[in-house]
């Protein structure tokens, strides 16, 4: 028997997934730090963005490796998927929930059958932002490939969108996904965390160099109010979301308020 989630469901359970990636985080000496649309909810609405419903957290690249090695909770439903476990293709990680399943109408990718909060790693970034820009335009070269493996045919937001990939995902599909993780997860990790006085999540990271920041302000936690609670990102927060969304206080035209378009589902 499942039961058809609402949107204030899912981000109920998504909220309960990254309370367990805190804690353990927390008692194991990890850093973990709010990224990208969860952190600009949490400064712009103290929760969800309300047309958003992901999560995502970002640890330095030393620590996401021995997160994903031994993360356990004490919830046996939420499970770590990563390119260490099998059926598992992202240059990135995910903490899942098994009880829930997904329905997508636009993808029908593997690592999205299950509710997830996202866990990014960030690697060093070169001073020079002509270089960062290459790094950055590296990795969505391949990432457009990987997506366009899991495209679903006959789906699209536009025409040109939904035709072209009829044309587009067969060639993906010919490359695939594994070399492009592949090539993607040498890009950043050639770039190691320890060596840099910048750094940025490169694997994901979908704003190009305004992912880039000073290591020393990373590296430093604050709290930040997400949900009636508190969890930690870093203390150049404010440059950070200025780099990814330019005047981020000030909300986007209706059209780009953009959700996953997806049904989810609990075991009951």
């Amino acid at each position: 028997m499942k039961k058809k989630l609402s949107s204030a469901e899912i981000k109920k359970i998504e909220v309960e997934i990254l309370s367990d990636i805190v804690s353990f985080c927390q008692r194991n000496q990890l850093r973990v730090y709010l990224s990208g649309g969860t952190l600009l909810g949490a400064i712009r609405h103290h929760g969800f963005i309300p047309w958003d419903d992901d999560i995502d957290v970002c640890m330095p690249r030393m620590d996401y490796e021995k997160f994903i090695r031994s993360f356990q909770s004490e919830k046996e439903y939420f499970q770590v998927q990563s390119l260490l476990t099998p059926n598992f293709s992202a240059p990135f990680a995910k903490v899942i929930d098994l009880r829930t399943s997904i329905k997508s109408e636009f993808s029908n990718r593997d690592i999205d059958q299950h509710l997830w909060v996202d866990v990014f790693p960030v690697d060093g970034l070169p001073e020079s932002l002509e270089e960062v820009k290459k790094i950055y335009a590296k990795c969505n070269y391949y990432r457009k490939i990987y997506l366009l493996t899991d495209a679903t045919l006959g789906k699209g937001k536009t025409k040109i969108r939904k035709y072209l990939k009829y044309i587009l995902k067969p060639l993906a599909n010919l490359y695939g996904k594994k070399r492009c993780c592949d090539k993607i997860e040498a890009i950043a990790e050639s770039y190691p965390y320890e060596d840099y006085e910048y750094v940025g999540a490169i694997t994901w990271g979908l704003y190009g160099a305004g992912e880039r920041m000073l290591k020393s302000e990373f590296e430093k936690t604050v709290m930040v109010e997400f949900e009636g609670r508190q969890f930690p990102t870093f203390s150049c927060w404010d440059s950070y979301l200025k780099g990814l969304y330019k005047d981020y206080m000030q909300l986007p035209p209706v059209e780009k308020r953009r959700t996953h378009d997806m049904e989810v589902y609990l075991k009951e």
